[in-house]
């Protein structure tokens, strides 16, 4: 038997040489891999941004405002007036915000200079991140065309990495870990970020009133669900509704436009049709409610570590800059160890 074997092997090996006898292997590299390292000049970059912890950060502190200015951010190729229903920030202060009647996403540096501009399909009606440097984005014709975009921020430009073909009206949009929320019109519907309908996270089929706005708390333990009749809904992750407030200030000024917005820290912020209300975290108070010098704010955002708050304005035909809309910017005071001074800022657009 073990004669065998090693006769085996002999022959293996006979024949094995044979074949390989006249066999050239080389490695074909990728040209198009070639060039795109070729044209690369680094292999990343680092980010660095002072900002306050969280741990000091109390959601129900009242937040007030001192002063303001503008600035515009108008491009002169806009076609309509501008309506910004989004607004989002990048890890470096860049800020992403959605013009719902031209159709597009705008960036704008520090300085609030407008550094790109998207144009898209149909009009985007919402905004979240979902990471420090990316967003989504929901937009809808109001019939047959819904989509959720997944936006990236690279170096003063925006990059649609994804897109996700809906089957409802997309509206409202939040995220927490991994799930995204999404409001439209008659229920708030659960997803992964890949599409997947995990459920129908809530649902009001009452013809008086259509779900507009939705927000997660930064801890995941709460949901929240404004209507267009001025009703804010607190939920659990269940979809069991603990608080319901009503205020005639939660109005929106728009039936499909969403007026709520979750800060990362945690500030429930619910816009009305000349007002900003800051609600509990438990949603079932208003804490203070600032009145705005322009009617039809059309959305908010709030950062504690700048102490920064936006406010953009919808079709605005009262202020002097003729039938623009506008952006707020208002400062608000820091919560650390000692605070600074309040000051408001707003952006024309």
């Amino acid at each position: 038997m073990y004669r065998k074997c090693l006769d085996q092997n002999a022959s293996a090996d006979v024949f094995l040489r044979k074949v390989y006898a006249n066999v050239s292997i080389n490695f074909h590299h990728n040209t198009d891999l070639t060039q795109f390292l070729a044209s690369c000049t680094e292999l990343g970059g680092i980010v660095s941004r002072e900002v306050v912890s969280h741990q000091v950060v109390d959601p129900n502190k009242v937040v007030s405002i001192q002063d303001s200015s503008k600035y515009n951010v108008r491009k002169a190729t806009d076609e309509m007036v501008s309506s910004i229903t989004g607004i989002c920030e990048s890890s470096n202060g860049e800020l992403v915000i959605a013009d719902n009647d031209n159709k597009c996403v705008k960036l704008l540096d520090n300085a609030y200079n407008l550094l790109e501009q998207m144009q898209l399909r149909t009009f985007p009606k919402s905004m979240c991140n979902i990471s420090t440097n990316e967003v989504a984005l929901t937009i809808s014709n109001g019939y047959t065309v819904n989509k959720i975009h997944f936006l990236r921020v690279i170096k003063g430009r925006i990059v649609n990495f994804k897109t996700l073909h809906m089957n409802d009206l997309c509206y409202g949009i939040a995220y927490h870990q991994g799930d995204l929320f999404v409001s439209s019109e008659t229920a708030v519907y659960q997803f992964t970020t890949d599409g997947r309908l995990v459920k129908t996270f809530y649902e009001d089929m009452s013809l008086d009133s259509a779900i507009v706005g939705i927000g997660v708390r930064p801890d995941g333990k709460s949901i929240y669900v404004t209507d267009n009749t001025g009703k804010l809904l607190t939920l659990t992750r269940d979809g069991a509704v603990t608080a319901t407030l009503k205020d005639p200030a939660f109005k929106p000024p728009f039936d499909n436009i969403p007026n709520l917005q979750v800060a990362a820290t945690g500030q429930v912020f619910v816009l009305g049709k000349q007002s900003v209300s800051q609600v509990d975290t438990d949603g079932k108070k208003v804490l203070n409610t600032i009145q705005l010098d322009m009617p039809n704010p059309s959305s908010v955002y709030f950062n504690e570590g700048t102490g920064k708050m936006i406010v953009a304005f919808e079709k605005n035909k009262t202020s002097m800059s003729s039938k623009k809309g506008f952006l707020t910017f208002q400062r608000i005071p820091i919560i650390t160890n000692k605070f600074v001074s309040e000051n408001y800022s707003a952006l024309t657009c």
